[in-house]
């Protein structure tokens, strides 16, 4: 499997990389059409309010 993926699955999951900057993975070769699709039907993980 690409580690390029699994490291940009990890970073969807966690709300750290969107899908804009996912596309632009895709226009460099990085990742695949296919596994940007993968990524973005995954779930994330819920925000958080921070209430200080």
């Amino acid at each position: 499997m690409n580690p390029v993926y699994t490291f940009l699955l990890n970073m969807w999951i966690m709300r750290k990389v969107d899908e804009p900057y996912l596309q632009g993975q895709v226009n460099k070769g990085r990742l695949s059409e296919e596994e940007k699709e993968m990524i973005l039907a995954s779930p994330q993980v819920l925000k958080q309010e921070h209430n200080a």
